[in-house]
Formats: C-alpha cells, structure tokens, sequence
C-alpha cells in the first residue's frame, strides 16, 4: 500500500512512474503527463471550461403525474457512448428518477434512460427512450467486443414505485443486462454478487480476445468473472489494504475503474474526506488510485483529482453542493486518452439534481474539430 499525504507532492521529484500517478512518464526526475492529466505528479485531471446547458439537465419538467415540482427530471450521471453507426451521435445512458422525485428518493425511483446529442459529446442531451423500470440505478455500459452486444451494469430490483417520493432501503445486488444494439432489445437483468457501486471493465484487447469482465464495487474492491464472460461467477481477487471505514480518510465510493495504454490500472472515486474532516459534501471530492497490475499494490494519493468547483466557458463558475458518479469517456484509439468527465451534479439549496459533462485537456478539442463540431474557446483560468 501508498499512501501519500497533502503537504509534500510538489516537493518531491519522480524517480519512477508511480510518482507519476502512473498517467505518465519520470524523466530527469520530472513528471511528463499524458495528455488529459496535470500537475507535477500528474494526479489532476486537466478539466477545461464547461459550457452551460449541456450534459443532461432537465429539472424544470414538470407532468401532472408527478409527484413534486422540485425534482423534475433529475438524473444523477451515466456513461457518454458514441454510436457504433454514426459518428457525430452520441449516447448518454444514465440514471433518472420518477414522478419529479429528486435525488433524495433515489430508491426506489431510479430507473435507466438513454439520451442523445447530435451536437457532439458534451451535448445537450435529449431524453430519447427508458431502458429499465425501476428501480435501476449506477448504470454503467459499455461495448463488449469479446459478445458483440452492449452490457450494462447496475444496482436494483423490479420494483413498483410508492404514491410520494419516499426512499427505502434494502440491500443492494450488482446485475447485468445485455443488448445487441444500444436502444435493446435489453435481456433481464441477472444478479451478480451483492454490493453497490458497480465499475466493470473489460479485460478484452486487441492483443488478447478473453471474455474477462473485470468489476470494481464500493471501497474499489475488485472481481473477475473468469473467462467464462459476463455472465461467470464473479469472484472477489482483490480488496484494497487502506483503510475503507466511513469516515476515514480514505474513504471513497462510486469507483469508476479502468486499463490505460500501457497496461497500469486506475481508478476514479468519490471521495468524502471533506465529510469526514468538516462534516460538509464539499469540495475535495475526486480521488485517484492507481496500480501496475491488478492485483497486485495499489496506491491512494491522498489529494484532490478534481473539486466541486467548475468553471463555465460563458466566464461564471459554479461552486457545487456534491459531485459524484465520475465517470470518463476515452478516446477510441490504442491512448485511450480521457476526453470527458461525467458526473451527478447538485447545487446549494436545490431538491434538483442534474448530469454534468466537462471536456479534458486539448485532445477534446481535437476530437469534436475532427467530427465538424463547433467548439467553444477556453476562457483564461
């Protein structure tokens, strides 16, 4: 185990990649980042301005069936997928809840949709179909190359919905679903192992075709289906050696789990230290992990990989209530460099809770010029 504190990163020069964080390259005892990272040990996102409206942001709708006119149609954030036939439409598949019921009835009232952006990655997005009833929520999907058909990912059960917006709890399962066209037909959902925070991976690449999923949960513990594929018996190969009580200072949530281009292992997550320290959601809340093989020693750097503060291209900023759910969307090249950072966003004060979607360093840019996508300049930071 690594764990490094706050107040000696930028004094201590690299003498390996894992000074590094592992998103890029010591040389001459400096870190030289991968594109989509920053700082002198390369452990911050670099988060560009985003633009106002976009991502997936309707909470002023409002229907006679609903329950509330202070939740509208919140959701709490998903995964950005580009559409396998046409390459300037971009899907978002995400969490929503019903009767205008916002975030604090999340259960039962999750349940999955899928939008769609014709103007590029970052949106806006528009509601186009719901995959799941609820209740449904954490999705994450991918393509599986190893199937051939979409997988998604989530926590719940088929439930009906109470007449208020009420939340319950129960215990939580992680199970999959699997379509062959991003709109479904989607199989039932089939029950994996019980936990929360689902954050699968696949082990599939170009070099090597298994059936692997790899699935991170809650405290970023970490299991292999085998190569049996998806629907395996997924068996626990790795659980983290810090500490993953509440309100340690390493304690985290909603991990989002990755393999980079050189093989290493990552990890986003949401991290409450500022609960734990303040008793406030804000505004450290990023956390990166990182590791050069599965299982074997994963590091926790103990600072921020981004905040709750956004900056907007229109030159405002918003300071955040919480920022969780991160997800990131890649390139789709052998760099996998990250282009986006997904999360559920709420603001102070607001029964309302939206999808945020905020560019990642110049290869963003590059990416929608390259699909003829307008694309608004940075103000100064």
């Amino acid at each position: 185990m690594f764990l490094t504190g706050f107040l000696f990163q930028s004094a201590i020069a690299c003498t390996t990649d894992d000074d590094c964080s592992l998103n890029g390259i010591c040389t001459d005892s400096t870190c030289i980042c991968d594109p989509g990272w920053t700082s002198s040990d390369c452990g911050k996102l670099d988060l560009l301005p985003a633009t106002r409206y976009t991502g997936y942001n309707h909470t002023n709708v409002t229907l006679p069936s609903y329950y509330s006119t202070k939740g509208g149609n919140s959701s709490w954030g998903g995964h950005i997928l580009r559409d396998r036939e046409d390459p300037k439409l971009f899907h978002l598949v995400i969490a929503q809840f019903a009767k205008g019921c916002g975030l604090s009835a999340w259960r039962p009232f999750s349940f999955v949709i899928r939008a769609e952006s014709k103007n590029g990655p970052q949106g806006p997005y528009e509601y186009a179909q719901t995959l799941t009833s609820t209740f449904r929520h954490n999705p994450t999907t991918f393509w599986s190359e190893a199937d051939q058909r979409y997988l998604m990912y989530t926590i719940g059960i088929d439930t009906e919905v109470p007449s208020t917006c009420k939340s319950y709890k129960w215990a939580n399962n992680i199970s999959v679903s699997s379509a062959p066209d991003i709109r479904g037909p989607w199989t039932p959902f089939e029950v994996l192992i019980n936990g929360t925070n689902p954050a699968p991976w696949p082990a599939w690449s170009p070099d090597n075709h298994t059936g692997e999923i790899i699935l991170g949960s809650e405290d970023v513990r970490i299991w292999s289906s085998g190569s049996v594929g998806f629907s395996g018996q997924y068996q626990l190969i790795k659980t983290m050696p810090w500490n993953t009580s509440d309100y340690s200072p390493t304690w985290t949530e909603d991990p989002f789990l990755w393999r980079d281009k050189r093989g290493h292992w990552h990890a986003l997550a949401h991290w409450m230290i500022d609960i734990t320290e303040h008793g406030v959601k804000y505004p450290r809340v990023g956390a990166h992990m990182f590791s050069r093989t599965l299982t074997g020693n994963w590091s926790f750097k103990l600072q921020e990989t981004y905040n709750t503060t956004v900056l907007f291209t229109d030159e405002t900023r918003t300071d955040y209530y919480r920022r969780e759910r991160p997800k990131l969307f890649f390139s789709d090249d052998r760099e996998l460099t990250p282009l986006y950072l997904v999360n559920g966003v709420q603001e102070f004060n607001s029964s309302s809770s939206y999808t945020l979607i905020q560019p990642i360093g110049q290869a963003s840019e590059n990416f929608e010029r390259s699909l003829g996508f307008e694309v608004v300049r940075d103000i100064e930071t």
